[in-house]
């Protein structure tokens, strides 16, 4: 269940950043945002092995 909000929330946030025009500021910001949630279910899976 973790991995599919995470999976979803960095879809619409990347999906944001790529549809906004590059005039809209922080819009790096935007997608660099999307990117986190990408790696929340790694380091979950990293700590529950050891």
């Amino acid at each position: 269940m973790l991995e599919l909000v995470c999976y979803l929330v960095a879809m619409v946030l990347l999906g944001l950043a790529a549809i906004l025009p590059a005039t809209v500021p922080h819009r790096d910001r935007l997608a660099y945002a999307g990117l986190c949630p990408f790696t929340i279910p790694f380091f979950v899976h990293a700590v529950q092995a050891h």
